[in-house]
């Protein structure tokens, strides 16, 4: 990704990866690029600490990721059971240990990617969420 308004930061960032042939500073990346990028991430972390549902997680967990979210209700609310947070407000050394226990257990990571799947495609696909409307207007029509 990239940011318009994080000059200094990103400046640090590549200072601190130098000449790592292992670390890609890819900028903004659209269409086939994004969902290849997606569908290959190892995990995916959030950190935005505001707003609602987050389009971008939802699509990381359908691609199969194993997302990693700062714990604002609307980010616990939208990974339920199948991601990992952390305590944004602790920041970096909050996120540090749940990073490092990822990279160490491949198969953790394989199992939070299936139930990220799993949990997009119940909760977040249009059969589900025109079911979950239907049922709404069935019982506000009902009511009447």
């Amino acid at each position: 990704g990239d940011s318009a308004y994080a000059e200094d930061y990103k400046a640090e960032l590549r200072e601190l990866a130098g000449d790592d042939p292992r670390i890609v500073f890819t900028g903004y990346v659209f269409g086939e690029g994004y969902q290849e990028l997606g569908s290959n991430a190892y995990a995916y972390v959030l950190t935005s600490g505001v707003g609602g549902t987050h389009p971008a997680l939802v699509e990381e967990m359908a691609f199969g990721n194993c997302v990693v979210v700062h714990n604002t209700p609307e980010n616990l609310e939208t990974i339920g059971d199948a991601g990992l947070w952390y305590d944004g407000k602790a920041g970096a050394s909050s996120l540090a240990p749940v990073l490092e226990t990822l990279v160490s257990a491949p198969p953790l990571v394989e199992a939070y990617r299936q139930r990220a799947a799993q949990h997009a495609a119940d909760v977040y696909s249009w059969d589900a969420v025109t079911d979950a409307y239907e049922a709404l207007f069935r019982q506000i029509l009902a009511e009447k």
